[in-house]
């Protein structure tokens, strides 16, 4: 069939963005409701697919023992799960992303120097890997391959 504009066109900002909180009554933020971050190699999806396997931990945990699923009690374990990590995260993407964007002379030279050092040590360069590949950190079980 046809295509057609339906609405006025926008454009979305590439910033930083984090959400103030990640939960509220009943309800709990995850991906790009959560965090916003500039679309480095896929990074906000790996994100996004963190703070879902640990909402889903967070709430099969609460309902085997019983608890309220949409209680702030429980909400709230997955906000203190997920927000230091979001952060951190977002904080580091920005910082990449500023780093490449940038072509000062010293700038370039700290980000060649830099490079080179990822690519020359082994630990350093598997760490930054697995940082990438959203491999790092507190993973949420279902991330680690096991059963919830």
């Amino acid at each position: 069939g046809q295509v057609t504009v339906e609405g006025p066109r926008f454009v979305y900002p590439l910033s930083l963005e984090l959400a103030e909180a990640l939960t509220g009554p009943r309800a709990a933020l995850v991906g790009d409701a959560a965090h916003g971050v500039h679309p480095v190699a896929g990074q906000g999806l790996n994100m996004g697919l963190k703070d879902v396997a640990a909402l889903t931990e967070v709430l099969v945990e609460a309902a085997r023992r019983g608890e309220d699923i949409g209680s702030s009690a429980v909400l709230d374990r997955y906000a203190r799960w997920r927000r230091f990590d979001n952060v951190t995260l977002a904080a580091g993407f920005d910082g990449f992303v500023r780093l490449f964007s940038n072509d000062l002379p010293p700038v370039r030279l700290l980000r060649g120097l830099g490079m080179a050092m990822v690519n020359r040590v082994a630990p350093l360069r598997r760490a930054f890997m697995q940082e990438a590949g959203g491999a790092a950190g507190d993973l949420p079980r279902l991330l680690r391959g096991e059963a919830v």
